[in-house]
């Protein structure tokens, strides 16, 4: 009994792959045709305009991140600062705290409350002028 349906199985697939060219489906004498669109990222670069203080880089930086401005950030800030701000997420407000006075140049650091968090700003001294090269939000 086995035996006999496994016999009728072979026959039935046997007969489901048949040559017969009238079982055949035809084929398209024109290629497939397919769609492919790719997406290239290129990192933006901005060229850095120091300021001519460290309390006003500091607040260029603060007030590009407010606004969610990542281009202006990249103007007086380092990559890695900037992405470190806007990694953080949008601060919802900026108010500034304040910088240190260290010696003439010495980095300067700079401090904002914001909803999330507070952020803390480094200033380096350059020979035109003055840029932020770190930035850190602790959460709040």
């Amino acid at each position: 009994m086995i035996r006999r349906a496994a016999v009728m199985i072979g026959v039935l697939v046997l007969m489901s792959c048949s040559s017969d060219p009238s079982t055949t489906a035809k084929q398209s004498s024109s290629p497939p045709t397919s769609s492919t669109t790719t997406t290239t990222t290129v990192p933006v670069t901005v060229p850095i305009s120091p300021a001519a203080s460290p309390t006003e880089a500091a607040t260029r930086f603060a007030n590009a991140w407010r606004d969610g401005n990542q281009l202006a950030a990249l103007t007086i800030a380092l990559p890695s600062a900037v992405q470190s701000a806007f990694g953080a997420g949008a601060p919802g407000f900026t108010e500034n705290r304040g910088c240190n006075r260290p010696p003439p140049d010495s980095p300067v650091l700079c401090v904002y409350r914001t909803a999330i968090g507070e952020l803390q700003i480094r200033v380096q001294p350059q020979a035109d002028g003055w840029v932020v090269d770190q930035a850190r939000v602790s959460p709040a």
